[in-house]
């Protein structure tokens, strides 16, 4: 959140997938200094996971934005993630890696945002 925080203060619009941890933490990070896009892999009426509900709201209605390439209705479902990985690469200048795991979305995100020609930048160790 306070990395978010920081570049949100400085300008720059933070693009998340709106998942548990990282993600919400980033957008609400963002949210005290600026802007923040959360990228969802469901329909935008199937909030993801369920108790990020409140801070989607909260997006939408205090500036942001929230983007789904799916129809009202989608539910969240693996094989569309990866598709939303490619959104948040696709609209972002770089992309920030906060612990990573092997399999994780967040390298499908960096390989994605490799191949779009964007920066990887990787925060070392644990916060």
């Amino acid at each position: 959140g306070d990395l978010a925080e920081a570049l949100a203060a400085h300008g720059l619009v933070v693009v998340s997938g709106m998942a548990r941890g990282i993600d919400a933490a980033a957008h609400q990070g963002a949210m005290r200094k600026g802007r923040t896009v959360a990228v969802v892999a469901c329909g935008l009426d199937q909030p993801y996971p369920p108790e990020n509900a409140p801070l989607q709201a909260r997006i939408a209605a205090e500036g942001g934005a929230v983007l789904a390439e799916a129809p009202l209705g989608t539910a969240p479902h693996a094989r569309h993630f990866p598709r939303r990985n490619r959104i948040v690469a696709g609209l972002s200048l770089g992309v920030v890696l906060v612990e990573a795991a092997v399999r994780s979305g967040s390298l499908i995100t960096a390989r994605l945002g490799l191949e779009a020609g964007r920066e990887i930048f990787a925060v070392p160790g644990s916060p």
